[in-house]
């Protein structure tokens, strides 16, 4: 089993750093992957993220023709890069022909994943390979994902990621969800996992073994919170597992890791109380800072706050959510004295 192996490096890692990859780091980062033989490359978003705004962000956060135009020639990789329906019209897309990429995906939430079909056409209308990308996937029931699948078949793209947004799954969540869209879709299946808990290689190889085929990473697992799969930990595992194939070549893999580490990373990726609490409550990792700083005003257990927003699957980051968690938690807590 040969798994296909994409780095989003220049477009999750852009949380870590918003999105100022210089010339040199865009330049040094595609072509020592493509040297490295990984199948695919990730540069950007075209038109934002949309899960953080910012005035300030880099030429990787909307990807315009002038930043495609300046991409090194790749022999091995194709490039791709990431829209979200919500922050980018659909023709935005019109000029990607134009560019070196030839494959774009669509990342859509669960509650908004009817608008990922028109999307879909008009990528495969350009000549493009369309791929989708669920995002926060641990806030969907079996009875959701099963609909999400129906919807998606109608449409199908080339690749349908499922995205651990939160760092929440573990290895038999992973195995569930993917066993479940395997009997339902005949389209290849990917799995983008954050390191929150710690299991973002076991989950990766809890997809493979369930029928994913695509394996999302990044360079030093650069990426918000907890990180993503680390793509030279990818290239690691899947040359030392006989079961597995790889194209990319370990060594070349781990300079460009270096580079990142060295170059751009702003500080090292960590797993600590923050990043655990964001995956064990599942909720994005943008509400923690928010939820210790109010938990802290209203004197209430934090860990407890997290935990009652992730039930809650709120659906977007903002801080009326944690303000009414713990203003509800505080009187529940005097009401028991």
């Amino acid at each position: 089993m040969k798994p296909v192996l994409l780095d989003c490096t220049l477009r999750d890692g852009g949380n870590q750093n918003d999105w100022q990859f210089t010339a040199t780091d865009v330049r040094t980062i595609v072509s020592t992957l493509d040297a490295a033989r990984v199948d695919v490359i990730e540069v950007g978003y075209r038109g934002g993220s949309g899960s953080r705004k910012s005035a300030t962000a880099g030429p990787s956060a909307h990807c315009t023709p002038e930043y495609l135009a300046a991409l090194p020639d790749v022999s091995h990789a194709e490039l791709a890069v990431m829209v979200v329906p919500t922050v980018c019209p659909l023709d935005a897309l019109d000029d990607l022909p134009d560019s070196p990429v030839s494959m774009v995906r669509i990342a859509a939430y669960p509650w908004n994943i009817d608008g990922v079909a028109p999307y879909v056409r008009r990528v495969r209308e350009l000549g493009l390979k369309p791929g989708v990308n669920l995002m926060a996937v641990s806030y969907t029931t079996p009875e959701q994902l099963a609909a999400i699948a129906e919807t998606v078949a109608a449409e199908p793209p080339d690749v349908f990621y499922v995205a651990d947004s939160f760092g929440a799954l573990t290895p038999d969540d992973v195995r569930q969800r993917i066993g479940l869209l395997a009997e339902r879709l005949p389209t290849p299946l990917g799995i983008h996992a954050h390191n929150n808990l710690g299991l973002a290689a076991a989950n990766a190889l809890a997809g493979l073994d369930a029928g994913v085929r695509w394996l999302d990473a990044s360079l030093c697992a650069m990426a918000r919170g907890a990180g993503n799969l680390a793509t030279e930990q990818a290239a690691a595992f899947l040359t030392a597992w006989p079961r597995y194939r790889t194209h990319s070549d370990l060594p070349t893999v781990c300079a460009a890791a270096e580079y990142v580490a060295e170059q751009v990373l702003p500080r090292p990726m960590t797993v600590r109380r923050a990043e655990i609490a964001a995956g064990i409550n599942d909720h994005h990792f943008y509400y923690q800072e928010r939820i210790d700083k109010t938990a802290a005003r209203f004197g209430v257990d934090p860990w407890e706050a997290g935990r009652r927003i992730g039930a809650a699957r709120p659906r977007k980051v903002v801080d009326e959510t944690v303000e009414q968690v713990c203003r509800e938690l505080a009187a529940t807590e005097g009401t028991k004295e």
